[in-house]
């Protein structure tokens, strides 16, 4: 995928994420649109574009709402650098990999974002932001699996490793011997 197509994607989820999402909370909890798609992006394609656009959206949401400016950027960039780390040991087209790996990295972002601010002095009991977490992990789970269906049908996967790249009548022969 073209950077220029993901900055879209991503320019798109921070407008909606900061307007539109905030009246369409469950429980008082909108998603993190850009946490999906850095796990998205991270994980399904080569190149850096959940590292770049995370650390950069991050940085503009940091800028425009919270009270310390870095915080989301450094926790994006953490879930960018494991989403990465995980592809290389789960199969990419698995809805259930997908599944785990938004767990996996709504958890470790909700963690750390906690731990940062607490180690800051502004953070809130662990309990709540436990149950918090838990809505959360749920909703990610569901966004990302929407998001992931729309990009998987839109951009081929050119590097799947499990993918045969040769003509049909080498992979018939080979299926025979």
């Amino acid at each position: 995928m073209k950077y220029r197509y993901s900055f879209l994607l991503f320019f798109i989820a921070f407008l909606l994420q900061t307007t539109v999402l905030n009246h369409f909370g469950i429980f008082g909890m909108s998603p993190n649109l850009i946490l999906c798609l850095v796990v998205i992006f991270s994980f399904l394609f080569e190149g850096y574009h959940g590292i770049i656009y995370g650390l950069l959206f991050g940085l503009f949401v940091d800028i425009c709402f919270a009270q310390i400016i870095g915080i989301a950027s450094i926790g994006l960039f953490s879930i960018a650098l494991i989403c990465s780390e995980l592809k290389r040991y789960l199969y990419k087209e698995s809805v259930v990999s997908i599944v785990i790996v938004s767990l996996v990295s709504t958890t470790v972002y909700g963690l750390m974002y906690w731990g940062i601010y607490r180690m800051l002095g502004n953070g809130f009991d662990f309990l709540y932001v436990a149950e918090k977490e838990a809505i959360l992990l749920g909703y990610h789970a569901v966004v990302t699996l929407i998001i992931y269906h729309f990009v998987s049908k839109s951009f081929k996967h050119r590097s799947d490793r499990y993918m045969y790249r040769g003509n049909l009548q080498e992979a018939r022969s080979l299926y025979r011997s």
